[in-house]
């Protein structure tokens, strides 16, 4: 019962937020109960639409590729909008238009300075929990690609690192991403 009560509080929450006025290049998502926001920057935005047509060009058009769409995951009041999350085919949508979280299939967030620790941490372990097949992590910073994969007991059991630049194959979906043309984040960090 605990997941009925969490979903009507995400909604509850995503509701109220709604009515603020937010500032429209900012993301928000609910993660352990907190409400983050991060700016939507070129760099992060570039790497989303070319990892999203990557997969449209290898599955096709009518694969329900999402981006920043919510879904509750597993946990403590998880409202994830992933950058990128494929679902299978055939998924069916609740009567608020959500997907099941047991019907993502591939995850990919793109590292910025303010998503570092969720994307590296607490999201790795939801996507873990959950059962996602994969899950990318794509760090513009860094340059690197990690692929996390095979999730058993709440953890993934294998991981693969690629920089940017690379080509390589995912393992579920089976799809290649090339990364030639990747963007790098050149901004100072701050200390």
């Amino acid at each position: 019962m605990a997941a009925v009560r969490d979903s009507a509080e995400l909604d509850r929450m995503f509701d109220d937020l709604e009515h603020l006025n937010l500032p429209a290049d900012y993301r928000v998502e609910i993660i352990e109960g907190e409400i983050i926001m991060n700016p939507q920057r070129k760099v992060h935005s570039k790497i989303i639409q070319l990892l999203t047509m990557a997969l449209t060009d290898a599955l096709g058009r009518k694969a329900n590729i999402l981006w920043d769409v919510r879904v509750d995951f597993p946990g403590y009041l998880n409202g994830f909008a992933p950058d990128v999350a494929l679902v299978k085919d055939g998924a069916e949508e609740d009567e608020a238009g959500n997907h099941d979280y047991r019907d993502v299939e591939f995850v990919a967030e793109v590292v910025s300075r303010g998503s570092r620790r969720a994307d590296y941490e607490a999201k790795l372990n939801v996507y873990a929990v959950a059962g996602v097949p994969t899950y990318l992590i794509a760090d513009p910073k860094s340059g690197l690609v990690h692929v996390h994969h095979d999730p058993r007991e709440g953890k993934y059991t294998d991981e693969v690192v690629y920089t940017f630049g690379s080509t390589f194959t995912l393992p579920c979906p089976e799809v290649t991403i090339d990364t030639s043309d990747w963007p790098r984040d050149r901004r100072a960090s701050r200390t």
